[in-house]
């Protein structure tokens, strides 16, 4: 009686069909890691631009009380002079600012825009700075909102 040496051809597509079917989990859980970084990346972006014009607000308070940093989503700015050439009263630095940030949402966020609003509800003005952008791994428009004191 002779002993059975090696592998039989079966046991070898058996072993191969497991490796790919790890290969393909594997490959799978890549691509997932790929969208939630793009994702993560995305709203560290909108974060990083809705707490810039929180500060551009804080640096020119009395036009943003005087609502000239009010702006809605889609709305077309005014024409802006270039404060960074020359000087600016506070109402043209409010439109340069506005111009400026809705410039960097545009280029930064797939379909990025933005929109400014003043809450006068409390005792105090409120600035709420909104973000929207479009998520291409969710196909659906994501919005991240900051609430300031100026």
């Amino acid at each position: 009686m002779q002993l059975a040496r090696g592998i039989s051809l079966v046991e070898v597509l058996v072993s191969l069909l497991i490796l790919s079917l790890g290969l393909l989990g594997f490959a799978s859980l890549q691509a997932a890691n790929l969208n939630l970084g793009n994702e993560a990346w995305l709203r560290s972006q909108a974060t990083v631009l809705a707490s810039d014009m929180i500060d551009r607000v804080r640096g020119n308070s009395a036009s943003f009380e005087a609502g000239h940093y009010d702006h809605a989503f889609a709305s077309t700015p005014s024409s802006a002079n270039d404060c960074t050439a020359v000087d600016c009263n506070p109402v043209q630095l409010a439109a340069y600012d506005l111009s400026e940030w809705l410039g960097h949402l545009a280029a930064q966020l797939p379909s990025g825009e933005g929109q400014i609003q003043r809450n006068t509800a409390g005792a105090s003005t409120e600035l709420v700075v909104a973000v929207r952008w479009f998520d291409r791994g969710q196909q659906t428009t994501q919005t991240l909102t900051m609430r300031a004191q100026p």
